[in-house]
């Protein structure tokens, strides 16, 4: 039983570190153009999660900004390395604008 209580004290601990670092994050993502990286983030046997190794993150992120405009939402759904990739790749995009300068979201 102290295993058992053992694992929910975890788990409950990782959700509120992932509840913070959500809250923080969106607090400072119009202000913030530090990347974010995957050791934020922990595997979850109990979760379907989708993991994939940088190279493979960073294509699906520009793929899902592929045509994207002002108007459009993306969600990432169980790709915490996906969300990662996308997250760095808007922040960059938003800061250089796509050409080394600050500026909108460019290609």
């Amino acid at each position: 039983m102290a295993l058992l209580q053992e694992f929910y004290t975890e788990r409950d601990e990782r959700e509120k570190q992932f509840e913070d670092l959500k809250s923080k994050a969106e607090d400072e993502f119009d202000n913030s153009s530090k990347p974010l990286s995957m050791d934020l983030f922990t595997e979850s046997w109990q979760d379907s999660q989708f993991w994939y190794k940088d190279e493979t993150a960073m294509v699906l992120a520009e793929q899902l900004l592929d045509g994207v405009t002002e108007d459009s939402r993306i969600a990432v759904v169980s790709a915490p390395s996906v969300y990662i990739q996308l997250r760095n790749l808007l922040v960059s995009r938003l800061l250089y604008g796509g050409g080394g300068e600050k500026g909108e979201i460019g290609n």
